[in-house]
C-alpha cells in the first residue's frame, strides 16, 4: 500500500514540474488548489470509510468470536444439565442401584450375583443410550461392588484412590479431572442410603466431543483451551497443544480482567500484545461449572476483510483524483483563457490606450468581469471629462472668492475711517460704538474658526453689550459668574451672543424695571454647565415648546435665535440634549445647557 502511494506521489509531481515549474499563473494556482482540495477531501473521506469500515469489522468479529464462546458454554451448560438429570435418576433407583451396592457382601451364588450386576449394567445402558457426550455411566459401592455401562473395566481397588473419597465426601454433584484415569473428565455424585453414602455414581465424558464444542475457529492460527478456576487445564479446543507462553499470558491476564457488565460471566474482550502480535484475548467464566474458556485470535486475521476494503479504497481514491485532476487543468485553461485576454487589454490601458474595449462573449464570472471593464473604462472617460469641467468651474470659484475678499476689508476699512473721525471730532461715545462693531464683524465674518476659548466667547458677548447699552439706555445689567478653571477651555463661538440677545430683545416687554442678566458658567465632572438667567416677563410651558419645537422660530429680526443654538450644540457635540429653558411667567427664564470640557487653547 505504501509503496503504490509513493509511486502515485511521484507520478504527481512529474506533472507539476511539466506544467507548472516556476509559474505564477492564476492557472497553476487553481490547478494546485483543486488537487490539493480534491487530494485532502479523497484522502479524508477514504480515511474515515477504511476506520469506520475497520471498526465495523472489528466489532462484528468480537461479537461473532464471543457469542461463539457463550454459545459453547451454553451447550456445555445443557450437557451438563442432562447429566446431573441422569445421575439423579441412578441415586433414586433402589431395585438396580442401592439394593445392588447396598448388600454388605456378595451373593454365594455367582449366577444371582450375576443377573444383579447384569441388570444394574442394562439400566445403566439405557441411560447413557443415545448421548454422544457420555462413554461410561458406572456405580460403585463402598463394598466394592461396580456396576458400569460403556468405558474399560473398572475395578474394585478405586474405592482406595483419593478422588472417590473426595467424591463420597462431596454435598452435591462435582466434575473431576484426571478421574478415574488420567486425561479423562468425569461427573460424580453421592449415593445415600438411609441418609449414609454408600457409594457414588460415575459419568465420564466424551473428551473429544468436548474438545470438538470448544473447537471455535474464526481463524486457523486461533488458539482455544479450557481451564478450572485454578488456572489447570481441562482440555484443548481441537486437541491441538497450546504453548506456554499463552498459558503464562491467560494466568496473568485473568488476574486484571474486567467483567461485562451485559455478560457478568464474560471476563475480558481486550487487545493483548504477544511477542510482538496482537492477539484478542476472549475469557469467558460458566456460572454453572466455574470452568474458564480462554481463546487467543491473531488480529491481523480478524480484519483481513478489512485490509482488503483499504486497498480497495486506495485504487478507487487513485482513479478519481486521475480524474479530477485532468477535469481541472481543463477547467483552468478554460477559466484563464478570457483572464489572460483582459490581462493583455489591461497592459494595453496601462500604456496609456483608453480606447480599448473588451469583448468577451460568457455569462459566467468572467463575462460580467469584462463587462465591468468595458464599463469602467467608459465611465473613466466620461469622469475625466467632468474632471475637466470641475477644474474650470474652480478656477472660476476662486476668482469669485478673491473677489469677494475684498468686500470684508473694504467693510473694515470704512469703519476705521469712521472711528478715526469720531476720535478727532471727540465723540467718545461713536468711537467706543464702532470699535466694539468692528470686532464683532472680525469674529463673525474674519473668523474661520469653529471652536473658541470661553475667554474669547466672553470677550466678544461684552462687546455686543456695549452695543446694545446704547441701543437700551443702559437699562440692564449683566452679571457674569464664570469659574477661572473654564476660561482656557473650548466652545463654539457665537453661543451666548444670541441667548443674551433674545433676553434682551424680549424681556423688557411691558415692564417698566431694569432687566437683570446673569451669565453662569461652571465645570460640572467633565462636562461644562452655562446658564443664562434673567427677571423678565417670563414664558409658558406652550411659548417653550414651541420655541424649541419650530425649526424656522427666530425669537427675533436679525437673531440667530435659540433653535439655532439648540441644533449647533446637537450636533457639534452628538450629544440629544440641546438647550433646556426654565421659565416662570413674569417672573424669570433660565436657559441652560452643557457641553463636554475640551481643554486647550485655538
Amino acid at each position: 500500500m505504501r509503496t503504490i502511494i509513493r509511486h502515485y506521489w511521484m507520478c504527481l509531481l512529474n506533472v507539476v514540474r511539466k506544467q507548472f515549474y516556476f509559474s505564477r499563473s492564476i492557472q497553476s494556482k487553481i490547478f494546485l488548489s483543486f488537487s490539493a482540495v480534491v487530494l485532502f477531501a479523497i484522502v479524508t473521506t477514504s480515511w474515515v470509510l477504511y476506520a469506520s469500515f475497520s471498526r465495523t469489522i472489528e466489532h462484528n468479529a468480537k461479537t461473532y468470536v464471543t457469542d461463539s464462546v457463550i454459545h459453547a458454554n451454553e451447550n456445555f451448560e445443557l450437557i451438563f444439565s442432562d447429566v446431573e438429570k441422569i445421575s439423579t435418576v441412578v441415586i433414586l433407583n433402589k431395585v438396580n442401584v442401592i439394593d445392588y451396592i447396598s448388600s454388605s457382601s456378595k451373593s454365594s451364588v455367582p449366577y444371582d450375583n450375576f443377573i444383579e450386576q447384569q441388570a444394574a449394567e442394562q439400566f445403566l445402558s439405557s441411560l447413557a443410550a443415545y448421548k454422544p457426550y457420555i462413554t461410561r455411566v458406572a456405580i460403585v459401592g463402598r463394598n466394592g461392588r461396580i456396576a458400569h455401562a460403556g468405558g474399560s473395566m473398572l475395578f474394585s481397588s478405586i474405592v482406595e484412590e483419593p478422588w472417590f473419597e473426595q467424591a463420597l465426601a462431596a454435598d452435591n454433584g462435582q466434575l473431576l479431572i484426571d478421574a478415574p484415569s488420567t486425561g479423562e473428565i468425569s461427573y460424580s455424585r453421592v449415593i445415600r442410603h438411609n441418609n449414609r453414602p454408600i457409594g457414588i455414581v460415575l459419568i465420564e465424558f466424551n473428551k473429544s466431543f468436548l474438545q470438538s464444542l470448544f473447537n471455535i475457529k474464526p481463524t486457523d492460527s486461533g488458539l482455544f483451551f479450557v481451564t478450572d478456576p485454578m488456572g489447570n487445564r481441562i482440555l484443548n479446543a481441537g486437541g491441538i497443544d497450546v504453548p506456554a507462553v499463552f498459558l503464562e499470558q491467560a494466568a496473568d491476564l485473568s488476574l486484571t480482567s474486567n467483567r461485562d457488565p451485559t455478560f457478568p460471566q464474560l471476563l475480558s474482550a481486550d487487545k493483548v500484545l504477544i511477542e510482538g502480535v496482537n492477539y484478542l484475548y476472549i475469557s469467558y467464566q460458566s456460572s454453572l461449572t466455574k470452568w474458564l474458556t480462554i481463546g487467543f485470535i491473531p488480529y491481523n486475521k480478524l480484519i483481513n476483510d478489512a485490509l482488503a476494503i483499504l486497498k480497495r479504497i486506495i485504487q478507487f481514491g487513485i482513479f478519481i483524483f486521475c480524474v479530477v485532476l485532468l477535469t481541472s487543468l481543463a477547467l483552468s485553461r478554460q477559466i484563464t483563457k478570457g483572464l489572460q485576454y483582459l490581462t493583455r487589454l489591461m497592459g494595453k490601458v496601462r500604456e496609456g490606450n483608453l480606447e480599448v474595449r473588451p469583448r468577451v462573449r460568457s455569462r459566467d464570472e468572467i463575462g460580467e468581469l469584462s463587462e465591468g471593464f468595458h464599463s469602467m473604462m467608459s465611465r473613466i472617460d466620461s469622469l475625466m471629462d467632468e474632471i475637466k469641467d470641475q477644474e474650470k468651474q474652480k478656477r472660476e470659484v476662486e476668482i469669485v472668492a478673491l473677489q469677494s475678499q475684498i468686500r470684508p476689508h473694504f467693510i473694515y476699512n470704512t469703519l476705521d475711517t469712521v472711528k478715526s473721525l469720531a476720535r478727532l471730532q471727540n465723540v467718545r461715545n461713536i468711537e467706543e460704538l464702532l470699535g466694539a462693531f468692528i470686532e464683532l464683524l472680525r469674529l463673525t465674518l474674519g473668523d474661520t474658526r469653529e471652536f473658541i476659548t470661553i475667554k474669547e466667547e466672553i470677550e466678544h458677548l461684552e462687546r455686543y453689550i456695549l452695543i446694545q447699552r446704547y441701543k437700551y439706555l443702559d437699562r440692564f445689567i449683566v452679571q457674569y459668574q464664570v469659574e477661572e478653571g473654564v476660561l482656557d477651555c473650548l466652545t463654539t463661538k457665537l453661543i451666548l451672543q444670541p441667548l443674551v440677545e433674545n433676553a434682551i430683545a424680549h424681556a423688557f416687554v411691558d415692564v417698566h424695571k431694569d432687566l437683570l442678566i446673569t451669565v453662569k458658567i461652571y465645570a460640572d465632572n467633565n462636562r461644562i454647565k452655562f446658564e443664562v438667567t434673567d427677571n423678565g416677563i417670563g414664558m409658558t410651558a406652550d411659548q417653550i415648546q414651541q420655541i424649541l419645537n419650530n425649526k424656522d422660530c427666530n425669537l427675533h429680526r436679525g437673531g440667530i435665535g435659540l433653535r439655532n443654538v439648540d441644533e449647533r450644540i446637537k450636533k457639534l457635540f452628538e450629544q440629544p440634549d440641546g438647550i433646556h429653558i426654565v421659565s416662570e411667567p413674569g417672573m424669570y427664564t433660565s436657559v441652560e445647557f452643557t457641553i463636554p470640557r475640551m481643554e486647550g487653547r485655538v
